[in-house]
């Protein structure tokens, strides 16, 4: 019969009851690995409902951004010809369309430096003890960058100009490669007149070139780039700027000019946000709903549990309520793969913003959802702390079931150890006994 076992030829060479002991363990431990079975499959449903839950809350920001007055505030800048100009605009800009024509974009200003002698290797370091000084303009003020060359190479120097703030250089070399003419070119950071360089010095040249390292002779220390303010004229007003970037100009907007040429700034309301929120839920609630159907379904952890089915059937609800009788939802693929998914209509949706009570109609939407996905998201939380609790008192029955086990097995192992003991002193008496009863039976044969 199953479930049973018995010890047999307890009387021979002694037997093996560790296999007794396991066996009975295996018998004993039924009851604990049923449980251990029952802890599997509530933590199969704990993570079903986990993976319910992460999407139940993944619908909770869009749903809110709704309810927001922020959310309808943004604004978007619209160009003719982006080549010309680009545009971002906070919240203040103000509606509105604006005629611009680029005459002239800012442009920085450059000089190549010359020197007194050709200099052959940017690495090698001068001996002479002199300064170079860069004379420029920082918004209209004078400044100067000196460095002192003395046991400077070429490189170094061109590094120090680098770690400026507000200039910076290269090397170029103006001979060949056998015989090269190392030179530098300076350039200042920022554009426009206002931040020209006005002229460069060598503490140990002149001006007739007859000592230090860099010339200060103009056919050999020149400008190679112009300054140029950028000219831009907005509706019929014409705006000079030593920057590329205008702000303030226009209320909200800052534009940057990119080239010359003709182009129309459009400021507007910016709905692509708005858009995205609902694009946003109809997706959440896809995922939510095809979760649920996968969790609940036939032979799956959470089968029979109806009640989650009335989640995604009470937002479809909302969601149909707010936007269907305007044409905003769709479903998604044909009649047998679609499984009631939906998808937002942008030509509906285009239409739709443009009602005066569009931002109600939404908030409304938003503030349903927000405290319908709170209330469940609780819920979820209970039934999950639920069977967290349901697990630790199966857990400690397993361990106390366990323990008691243990220890039974224990005694027997003890008593069988005994057993055992005892069965071998009677074995050894038996055999003393039948070599005596074979000594007397010789000696009575002998006589």
């Amino acid at each position: 019969m199953a479930g049973e076992f018995s010890i047999t030829n307890v009387t021979g060479q002694g037997f093996d009851y560790q296999s007794y002991l396991e066996k009975y363990k295996e018998l004993k431990l039924i009851p604990v690995n049923l449980m251990n079975q029952q802890i599997e499959d509530i933590q199969k449903k704990k993570q079903a409902l986990s993976a319910i839950y992460d999407k139940l809350s993944a619908l909770t920001s869009p749903a809110l951004d709704l309810t927001l007055e922020t959310t309808y505030e943004t604004k978007k800048a619209s160009l003719s010809n982006p080549d010309v100009a680009d545009a971002t605009v906070s919240n203040d800009a103000v509606d509105g369309t604006y005629s611009i024509t680029v005459n002239s974009i800012a442009i920085a200003n450059k000089w190549k430096i010359g020197t007194v002698n050709p200099i052959t290797d940017i690495d090698q370091k001068f001996t002479e003890n002199g300064s170079l000084t860069i004379n420029y303009l920082k918004d209209g003020s004078a400044n100067s960058l000196i460095i002192d060359y003395n046991n400077k190479s070429l490189r170094q120097i061109m590094e120090e100009i680098n770690q400026s703030e507000d200039l910076e250089a290269t090397i170029i070399n103006l001979g060949t490669s056998s015989s090269p003419d190392y030179q530098l070119i300076i350039k200042s950071k920022n554009t426009g007149t206002d931040n020209a360089i006005t002229g460069i010095d060598d503490s140990l040249n002149p001006g007739d070139d007859t000592a230090g390292i860099f010339s200060e002779d103009s056919t050999k220390t020149y400008e190679t780039v112009a300054a140029q303010n950028a000219e831009v004229v907005i509706d019929g007003v014409t705006f000079s700027s030593s920057s590329n970037t205008l702000s303030g100009i226009i209320n909200g907007v800052t534009i940057t000019l990119k080239d010359t040429g003709t182009t129309e700034l459009t400021i507007s309301d910016d709905y692509s946000g708005v858009k995205e929120k609902l694009e946003s839920i109809l997706d959440g609630y896809n995922q939510l709903k095809t979760v649920i159907r996968l969790a609940t379904g036939r032979g799956q952890p959470l089968q029979g549990e109806a009640s989650l089915n009335t989640i995604a059937t009470s937002i479809f609800g909302m969601i149909s309520s707010y936007l269907g009788k305007y044409g905003l939802i769709d479903t998604e693929g044909d009649v047998e793969t679609t499984k009631g998914l939906l998808k937002l209509n942008e030509d509906a949706f285009n239409e739709f913003i443009k009602r005066d009570d569009a931002k109600e109609i939404l908030q409304g939407l938003g503030r349903a959802l927000e405290n319908y996905l709170n209330a469940y998201s609780d819920s979820l939380y209970l039934t999950d702390q639920k069977y967290s609790e349901k697990i630790s008192s199966i857990q400690e029955r397993i361990e106390s079931m366990t323990e008691s086990i243990n220890r039974e097995i224990e005694n027997m192992r003890i008593r069988f150890a005994r057993l055992n003991t005892y069965l071998a002193e009677m074995q050894s008496l038996q055999l003393r006994i039948e070599n005596f009863a074979k000594g007397l039976s010789f000696q009575i044969n002998e006589k």
